[in-house]
């Protein structure tokens, strides 16, 4: 072969591979069709190793602003969105809620009181809306529901899970003392 044809080939090949770099082929993540999504998904993905470090408060007020930006999706943009962020998010939240547990775990009965108190008021301040398992979207078909909820499991470990019922029985019994209705998931 001689050299020309070499290098012929050698500009072809780098032009392919401007070519494919061009249109995205090596993000290295798959982002959704619906230009819409595809924007929030690759916002996620840029802040999630920020999120993870994040004191709570400011955690919350960057849940809220995207939240917001969310808004203007239909349902079934919010769907999508949500189901390709459980990889990223349901092992963040069972590693913050984990970290919680153990360090509730680690106070004295009466501070495990006043705090499980503490949540109590918080929730009932914002109508009894807003704590754990709320169950998810209320028109979901029960077989998808049931798809999700599998899915929720593989992002969890066992000992995540423990604790998160753990946690949740001992809510609601603060709950029963005080003569309020436990909350969590239908059936559960």
């Amino acid at each position: 072969m001689k050299r020309s044809e070499v290098s012929g080939i050698i500009a072809v090949a780098m032009l392919a591979v401007l070519v494919a770099w061009f249109y995205g082929w090596f993000e290295g993540k798959d982002y959704s069709d619906d230009p819409q999504v595809a924007a929030l998904e690759k916002e996620r993905d840029a802040n999630v190793d920020k999120l993870a470090n994040m004191p709570e408060d400011q955690r919350r007020s960057q849940g809220e602003a995207f939240r917001k930006q969310m808004e203007g999706l239909t349902p079934d943009q919010r769907t999508a969105f949500m189901e390709s962020s459980m990889a990223v998010f349901v092992p963040l939240m069972a590693k913050q809620f984990e970290k919680n547990y153990d360090e509730f775990m680690a106070k004295s009965p009466e501070e495990q009181r006043r705090e499980l108190d503490k949540r109590i008021d918080e929730m009932e301040a914002r109508g009894g809306q807003g704590g754990p398992g709320r169950g998810g979207p209320p028109n979901m078909d029960p077989k998808r529901m049931d798809e999700f909820r599998k899915k929720m499991l593989d992002y969890t470990t066992p000992e995540q899970r423990a604790k998160f019922d753990s946690g949740m029985q001992m809510f609601n019994d603060r709950r029963k003392a005080r003569g309020l209705q436990p909350v969590g998931p239908p059936g559960g």
